[in-house]
């Protein structure tokens, strides 16, 4: 009975020290913040690319993609089913746990905490996740959050015992989705940068401190390849050879990773300051003035430090943009904008550095209202590709109904039996939607095209789970590959033209493109 009050008295005592006003602000600005960017989406069923999925049923894919974690998160938290309501307020859940987390150990101050909610809570990659990968956006903030839990559980508990906690929250964010440890590295880095600005560390501490970290760092990743190829191996399966898939990794080595070294440095800030589409003049020079605002405060905050925390500082600097981007270095395809989510806490980096003692009052405040622009422009940008995106999906419901009218009729098409041939491609062709108006949102690197229907796998999907139709679709891209070649497929003319929907050898085909 002693032993069990003793543990109430501690469970009590971490309960009352526990900072809710700080959770309960992360919570309030996150989930205002993402309302207005992402509400549209979660009000409004528009399913489209890997989105048609509707009903996760792609088992085997994921598990071959490495992220074996998904299969239990849908089975047994969220289910199956894509739901956008309740997809989005998981998204918010474990966005604001993760502002929670940053902002408690970087100890930032109210306002501070909100501006990071808010630019991490509407980030463009965000918003591609709910127009374009909807049924994945909980699952990957999620996996944001484990890698920040990862981070909290090193700095707040024993050493030992948080690099074991930190090994398994990494092996499950990465089971979620393997670019997101790049969070944990950010945030290491961030934390060991405050301290050095904070409490003078001598050198001894500076790398005890930063081998924990590496030490964390490698033990999710041995628990992850663990466990992964457990899995693999009850399912006997093997990892797929994609562009998005782990078997690319074992095709480089050291020799490579330094020569990427240079275009992963020059990802992080084409990131932050390239053109695209959701990234305007304004935004890129908000973005300026705030690194220039963090720099002028770094200056101010190191002009009495030792030389020691200067090269330690200077150290860490050259580490951020690495560390943020380090997929980069294994992947043989430069990063998506998925993959760079966790550049945005570069924003954590400008807000920490104008809160320092050093840092005149002025400079928080207007790193605050710089965020609270880009935060803004994110917001008009979202609601913009978000209505793109429900008014593509109408136009490619439609066109698929008119479409299945005219093969319903052709002699000889039995439902259900004879197979439906689409040859061409979705995304290159009159079968899309054009609005001059709109056509900046298929710009630039965000992957949105003008049909809901991009590939193959999003055919059977379509149908099958958007339609609910009995057609005979064909699906694989090896079979549609053959029936391109047909000289009879090839000789029809290109889709609405007459002739475009045909009976060739058994077969209903449509004509998309060439």
């Amino acid at each position: 009975m002693t032993t069990l009050q003793r543990g109430e008295d501690a469970l009590l005592r971490r309960v009352k020290a526990f900072d809710w006003p700080r959770l309960k602000l992360s919570f309030a600005a996150t989930a205002l913040c993402m309302l207005l960017a992402h509400g549209f989406a979660w009000f409004n069923l528009f399913p489209s690319h890997d989105g048609t999925i509707l009903f996760f049923d792609a088992d085997v894919v994921m598990l071959q993609l490495g992220r074996w974690v998904q299969l239990p998160y849908y089975r047994f938290l969220r289910g199956k089913i894509s739901m956008p309501w309740l997809t989005g307020m998981f998204s918010v859940l474990w966005t604001a746990l993760s502002v929670y987390l940053v902002s408690d150990l970087l100890k930032l101050r109210r306002k501070a905490t909100m501006a990071f909610a808010a630019v991490l809570g509407t980030a463009i990659s965000i918003t591609l996740l709910n127009a374009t990968y909807n049924d994945k956006s909980d699952p990957f903030t999620c996996a944001m959050f484990l890698a920040f839990l990862g981070v909290y559980a090193v700095r707040c508990c024993r050493p030992w015992l948080g690099v074991v906690l930190c090994g398994g929250c990494l092996c499950l964010s990465m089971g979620l989705y393997q670019g997101y440890i790049e969070f944990a590295i950010g945030l290491f880095l961030l934390c060991l940068l405050r301290d050095c600005l904070t409490r003078d560390l001598p050198w001894t501490d500076y790398l005890r401190r930063g081998f924990t970290s590496v030490a964390a760092l490698l033990l999710g990743g041995v628990l992850y390849a663990v466990s992964m190829k457990a899995v693999l191996a009850y399912k006997h399966l093997e990892l797929i050879d994609s562009y998005n898939g782990l078997q690319q990794m074992g095709r480089s080595g050291p020799a490579v990773w330094l020569s990427r070294l240079p275009g992963a440095y020059k990802q992080v800030f084409t990131t932050l300051f390239g053109y695209d589409v959701w990234n305007n003049r304004g935004m890129r020079l908000a973005t300026a003035l705030c690194l220039l605002l963090a720099l002028a405060c770094l200056v101010l905050a190191l002009r009495r430090k030792p030389r020691r925390v200067l090269a330690q500082t200077a150290i860490l600097l050259v580490l951020l943009p690495l560390g943020l981007n380090v997929v980069f270095l294994l992947s043989e395809q430069a990063p998506t904008l998925l993959m760079l989510y966790p550049v945005y806490l570069v924003y954590a980096l400008v807000l920490l550095l104008t809160e320092t003692d050093t840092a005149p009052r002025s400079a928080a405040w207007l790193a605050c209202v710089l965020c609270a622009f880009l935060t803004l422009e994110n917001v008009i940008y979202a609601n913009g590709a978000y209505t793109y995106r429900k008014l593509v999906y109408e136009h490619t419901r439609g066109q698929v109904y008119t479409i299945m009218a005219k093969v319903q009729g052709l002699p000889g098409y039995v439902e259900g039996e004879t197979p439906v041939v689409f040859s061409g491609d979705f995304t290159d062709s009159n079968f899309t939607y054009h609005n001059d108006l709109l056509r900046q949102y298929e710009e630039g690197d965000t992957g949105l095209s003008g049909s809901a229907i991009t590939y193959d796998g999003t055919i059977k999907w379509w149908f099958a789970n958007i339609m609910g139709s009995g057609a005979r679709v064909v699906n694989t891209q090896a079979e549609l590959d053959a029936w391109a070649e047909n000289p009879a497929v090839q000789a029809m003319p290109s889709y609405p033209a007459s002739g475009c929907i045909a009976m060739v050898d058994g077969a209903a085909v449509v004509k998309l493109s060439d």
